[in-house]
C-alpha cells in the first residue's frame, strides 16, 4: 500500500485491503435544506483538486512497472503498467484507460492536462464571453428596471396613496413604515425612487389632493337635479377643538342620490346660531351653489333656529329667496328620541317643558340631565326624596334604577366583565342619555338573559346589595321592552340610506298610535299612564312645529303610497285642509316652469321624422292638456312601489307624466329627514384625532375628512394630483394655518 501524508499529497491512495469509507457529516437542522446533498467523498476530492492542478503524468504514480513473471506487453506491443491497487490483476497501456480504471475502481480523481496553448487561448475565450454575458446582463437589467420604471404612474401613485391614508385614517408616518416600503417594493422594485421619506410631507401631498378634488365635487354640486340640503351638528373633540360638520345631499346629474362632507371648520371662541351661519355661508359660498340652497337639517337647539334665520338674511341680500322658518327641518331621531327620554323620565308636564328649554339653550345638555337635574334639586329640598309611589315617570320605578346599578356594577371591573361574557356569551352593555336606544338596548339583553342574569346576582348579592331584581321588576322589564320596540325601530329607520322627509310625520302618526294603543292597554296602571301622557305631550309638541315647514306634508302626499287618501283617512279633517294648502304653495313655485328639455327634444326630433311619423304625432292623445300634475297626483289612487319614493320620482316614466311636479319631487324628497350624517362624519373624527394624534391641526383633519368622505361616497375619480416635474410645492402657509381658505378661489390657479 502506498504511504503518504494528507498535508502533502493532493490524494490519499486507499489501502488495498481496506478501501477508505468516506464519513458523514452528522445532520442538523440545516442539512435539510438542499434535496439533493453533494457525495461527501465528491465534495472532499473537490477541494483537494482545487488546492492542486493535477497533471496526466500523474496517472501513471498509481501503476507499477510488470515484474518477472507479468505480460510486459499488450497485444498490440505497447508497454503495459500495472495497477498498485488490483495486486497485477489489472494492466493497461493507455493513459485515458488508466485514468478511468483509478476513478471507477478507486474512486481516484486525475485531471486532463491541457495542451500547450490551449490554456492562454481558452482564457481569452472566457474573458471575452464574460464581457459579453456582463454587458448582456446590463443592458438586459436596465431594459427590466426601465420597464417597471415605466409601469409607475407616478402621480397615480401618490394619489392613491393619499386616497388610502385619508380613506382609511391612517397614520402620516405609515408612509416611512419598513413593512409598508416593503410591500411596494416587492411589488415593484424600482418604486423605491417614489417612496416618501418623511411624513412631514403628507400634509403637503393631501393639501394638494384636495385643491384637485375640490374642483370635481364643486361641478358635481352646481350640476345637481335638485337643491341642495344641509345637515348640521356641533361636536367637541378629545383634543379641546370644536368643529361643526356641514353635510350637504342632493340628486346629481345622472339622477342619484348623493351625499358629501362640504365642510369641518372649526368653530372658535362662539358656538352661536350666528357663528355656524357664517361657515356654513362660507362653505356655500366657496361651492358657488348659494342659488340652489334647500333646505337645513339639525336638531331642536334654539342655536339652530338662529343659525337659520341668520343664512336667510343673507341669502336674501344675495337676492335669493330664501325662509328660515319654512326651510328648517327638525331632526327626526332627535324628536323620536325626546319623546322616549320624556316617557322613561319626565314627572310632570312642567318640568318636562322646563327640561326641554334648557336643553334647547344649552347644546351639551340633553333632556335627560335637565330632568335628573330637576330631581336632584327637589331631593336637596329639606332632604326629602320622592317617593317610588309618586307619579314621577319610569325613572323612580326600580326595575330601571336595579338593572342601571346591575349594569355599572358589571363594567366597573374587566373580571367582573369578564365573567359575565363567560356565563351569558355576550355584553350586557349600559344606558348612555346620548346614544339613542340604550335602555331597549339594554332591557333587551336582559329579558333574553334573564336565567344568565339571576345566577350572576345571586353570586354577587352581597356587593349588590338591595339591587336586586325581583320578579315584579322583571315582569316591568318586559313591559318596557315590549313598549319600547316601535321607538327603536323607527330610529333605524329614519337611518336608513333610503329614507327621506316622507317618513318624518308617517313615523310619527305610527308611534301616536302605540301611545294610544298602549295608553288603553295599561289604563290600570297609573305609573305607565303618565309615563306615555309625558311621551305623547313632547312627541304632539314637535308633530305642530311641522306646521312651519310645509315640506314635511308635501314629502308625505308625494309618496305613490300614501298620497292625499293618505291624510284623508288618518288626520282630523281639521288638519287637511291647511296641509294641502301649505303644499299648493310649494307647487305654485313648480308649475309654470317652462319645459325646455321637452321642447328641445322635440325640435331636434322633428327633422329626423318620416311623413308617416309626422302623421301619427299629430293623432298622439299623450300631449299635455293642460291638466294640474299636482292635483292628478295626490286625487289618484296609491299604490305599491319597489323603491324608495325617491327613486320612483326619478325614473323617467314619471319625468315624462309629471315634467314639473317631478322636479318639486326630487327637491322635496330628497331632503334628510335627520342630521346623523354629521354625527357619522364626528364618528370618523373620533379616529383621525386618535389619543396619540391629539396634536393636529384643524386644517389637516378637516382636509383628510373631506378627501374621505368624498372618495367613501364615490364623489371623486383617481385624479393625478402632480402635473410634471416642474410642479410648484404648495406652502402650507397659504391655508391660513387653521382653517382651509377656498373661499372665492379659483380653482384654475388653485
Amino acid at each position: 500500500m502506498a504511504s503518504g501524508n494528507f498535508s502533502n499529497r493532493s490524494i490519499r491512495s486507499p489501502s488495498s485491503s481496506t478501501p477508505s469509507t468516506p464519513q458523514t457529516p452528522t445532520p442538523n437542522a440545516f442539512s435539510f435544506l438542499n434535496s439533493r446533498p453533494p457525495k461527501p467523498d465528491r465534495a472532499r476530492e473537490d477541494i483537494i483538486l482545487k488546492q492542486r492542478k493535477r497533471r496526466a503524468e500523474d496517472v501513471w504514480d498509481h501503476f507499477r512497472k510488470p515484474q518477472e513473471d507479468e505480460d510486459k506487453r499488450g497485444k498490440d506491443g505497447q508497454s503495459l503498467m500495472y495497477c498498485k491497487f488490483c495486486n497485477g490483476r489489472w494492466s493497461t497501456a493507455i493513459t485515458t484507460n488508466a485514468r478511468g480504471h483509478l476513478a471507477n475502481k478507486h474512486q481516484i480523481y486525475i485531471e486532463v492536462a491541457e495542451p500547450k496553448g490551449k490554456k492562454p487561448r481558452q482564457l481569452a475565450l472566457d474573458i471575452s464571453f464574460q464581457n459579453a454575458t456582463q454587458k448582456l446582463a446590463e443592458r438586459d437589467s436596465f431594459e427590466l428596471r426601465e420597464k417597471l420604471r415605466n409601469a409607475i404612474d407616478r402621480d397615480a401613485f401618490y394619489e392613491a396613496q393619499i386616497q388610502l391614508i385619508t380613506r382609511r385614517r391612517m397614520a402620516f408616518n405609515c408612509v416611512e413604515w419598513a413593512e409598508y416600503q416593503a410591500l411596494l417594493m416587492s411589488i415593484n422594485p424600482e418604486v423605491e425612487s417614489l417612496l416618501v421619506e418623511s411624513h412631514s410631507s403628507i400634509p403637503i401631498h393631501i393639501e394638494r389632493s384636495f385643491r384637485k378634488h375640490y374642483g370635481t365635487v364643486k361641478s358635481r354640486l352646481q350640476n345637481a337635479r335638485s337643491q341642495i340640503h344641509y345637515s348640521i351638528d356641533l361636536w367637541k373633540s378629545p383634543n379641546r377643538k370644536s368643529f361643526l360638520g356641514i353635510c350637504a345631499q342632493f340628486v346629481d346629474n345622472e339622477y342619484v342620490l348623493r351625499k358629501a362632507l362640504l365642510a369641518l371648520p372649526q368653530c372658535r371662541f362662539s358656538h352661536s346660531g350666528e357663528t355656524m351661519a357664517a361657515h356654513i355661508l362660507d362653505a356655500i359660498k366657496a361651492y358657488e351653489i348659494a342659488e340652489n340652497t334647500g333646505y337645513i337639517v339639525g336638531d331642536n337647539a334654539s342655536s339652530n333656529d338662529t343659525c337659520v334665520a341668520a343664512i336667510g338674511r343673507e341669502l336674501i341680500k344675495l337676492g335669493i329667496e330664501f325662509d328660515g322658518k319654512k326651510r328648517r327641518i327638525r331632526c327626526c331621531g332627535h324628536i323620536i328620541n325626546l319623546s322616549l327620554e320624556a316617557f322613561l323620565f319626565a314627572s310632570t308636564v312642567e318640568a318636562l317643558e322646563a327640561a326641554i328649554e334648557a336643553a334647547k339653550e344649552e347644546a351639551d345638555l340633553t333632556i335627560v340631565e335637565a330632568l335628573q337635574e330637576q330631581l336632584r334639586e327637589k331631593q336637596g329640598k329639606k332632604g326629602k326624596k320622592k317617593r317610588l309611589g309618586d307619579e314621577a315617570g319610569w325613572q323612580s320605578i326600580s326595575a330601571l334604577s336595579n338593572l342601571h346599578t346591575i349594569a355599572v356594577f358589571i363594567r366597573s371591573s374587566s373580571i367582573l366583565s369578564d365573567e359575565w361574557e363567560t356565563l351569558a356569551g355576550k355584553t350586557l352593555g349600559i344606558d348612555n342619555v346620548t346614544r339613542w336606544n340604550s335602555w331597549f338596548n339594554l332591557i333587551k339583553t336582559a329579558v333574553e338573559k334573564q336565567a344568565k342574569l339571576m345566577i350572576f346576582c345571586q353570586n354577587h348579592h352581597k356587593e349588590l346589595g338591595p339591587a336586586v331584581l325581583s320578579p315584579q321588576d322583571w315582569e316591568t322589564l318586559k313591559i318596557t321592552l315590549e313598549f319600547l320596540q316601535p321607538f327603536s325601530q323607527a330610529t333605524l329607520i329614519q337611518e336608513s340610506k333610503w329614507s327621506s322627509l316622507d317618513q318624518a310625520l308617517w313615523t310619527m302618526d305610527v308611534l301616536f298610535k302605540h301611545y294610544e294603543q298602549a295608553k288603553a292597554k295599561y289604563a290600570h296602571n297609573s305609573h305607565i299612564v303618565n309615563s306615555i301622557n309625558m311621551g305623547w305631550y313632547v312627541l304632539d309638541k314637535y308633530y305642530k312645529c311641522s306646521d312651519e315647514a310645509p315640506a314635511y306634508t308635501t314629502a308625505l302626499l308625494l309618496h305613490p303610497m300614501r298620497r292625499k287618501k293618505y291624510i284623508d283617512l288618518h288626520w282630523d279633517p281639521s288638519w287637511c285642509g291647511p296641509a294641502l294648502r301649505a303644499a299648493r304653495e310649494v307647487w305654485a313655485k313648480y308649475k309654470d316652469l317652462p319645459l325646455q328639455e321637452n321642447a328641445n327634444r322635440g325640435a331636434n326630433d322633428s327633422h329626423e321624422l318620416s311623413e308617416f311619423d309626422k302623421l301619427a304625432q299629430e293623432l298622439d292623445v299623450t300631449e299635455d292638456d293642460g291638466e294640474d300634475e299636482f292635483e292628478k297626483f295626490v286625487t289618484s289612487s296609491p299604490h305599491k312601489i319597489t323603491c324608495s319614493p325617491l327613486q320612483w320620482w326619478c325614473k323617467e316614466e314619471q319625468r315624462l307624466e309629471y315634467p314639473r311636479l317631478h322636479k318639486m319631487a326630487i327637491d322635496i324628497l330628497s331632503i334628510p329627514p335627520m342630521s346623523d350624517e354629521a354625527e357619522r362624519v364626528f364618528s370618523g373624527v373620533r379616529r383621525t384625532i386618535s389619543w396619540d394624534r391629539a396634536r393636529l391641526g384643524a386644517w389637516i383633519v378637516e382636509m383628510t375628512e373631506l378627501l374621505g368622505n368624498w372618495n367613501k361616497n364615490d364623489l371623486i375619480r383617481v385624479l393625478h394630483v402632480l402635473t410634471g416635474e416642474d410642479d410648484e410645492v404648495i406652502s402650507l402657509s397659504e391655508t391660513g394655518g387653521n382653517e382651509i381658505d377656498i373661499v372665492g378661489g379659483d380653482n384654475s390657479s388653485q
